[in-house]
């Protein structure tokens, strides 16, 4: 019977260890930049520039506003030149759940989730003066509301990765090597669940 437990306790080590590799992307994460408890209100680095941000029991309720005619858009005022930003996340109306960053002259590259679909795009194109953001690639997903899922970011020089619910997308394209002056969440629709927020820098 002790032969079996040691054997047990080996494999979940093993497969523990496995997991924690399948989640670097690109980069390696290095330092924590920002992991709020979400019991109290953000702190100053944290800057609600659109919608409703409320902390509550562990989670981050996020919601448009209809007045405001944008998506809600809450900026963490931190550069990162290379980063692993991760969370868990639960659609409860929201339609459209982002996590991206910014150079101090605008976007720089996001990931887009929706119910059907994850993509990775770069921002920095313009049109007319307006960011035309092009997809770098996508992935299919099933999304349901009232369900959590893992969500991570990666980034360094002209690249970008993330994992959604289990599923890959990685990216390339000069514009994503532009220097960064901060990252954001952005909720389109009704409200998106957060938990578990974690900002590294990448090494």
């Amino acid at each position: 019977m002790k032969s079996l437990f040691l054997l047990l306790a080996i494999v979940l080590t093993q497969t523990t260890a496995f997991a924690d590799d399948a989640k670097s992307l690109l980069v390696q994460p290095g330092k924590i930049v920002a992991q709020p408890d979400l019991k109290q209100p953000l702190g100053a680095e944290w800057k609600a520039v659109k919608g409703t941000w409320e902390p509550k029991d562990g989670e981050l309720v996020c919601a448009e506003v209809p007045a405001d005619k944008h998506s809600a858009v809450l900026w963490h005022q931190v550069g990162l030149q290379s980063a692993v930003i991760e969370c868990e996340f639960q659609l409860d109306g929201g339609k459209v759940f982002i996590i991206g960053c910014d150079s101090a002259k605008g976007h720089v590259g996001r990931l887009v989730i929706l119910p059907k679909l994850a993509k990775i795009s770069e921002d920095v194109t313009l049109v007319n003066g307006k960011h035309a953001g092009s997809t770098l690639s996508q992935v299919a997903l099933d999304l349901k509301p009232g369900q959590w899922y893992s969500a991570r970011l990666e980034w360094t020089g002209d690249k970008m990765a993330a994992c959604v619910a289990g599923k890959e997308i990685k990216g390339q394209h000069a514009n994503l090597s532009a220097p960064k002056a901060r990252w954001w969440f952005a909720v389109a629709g009704a409200k998106v669940h957060l938990k578990n927020v974690k900002a590294c820098e990448g090494k």
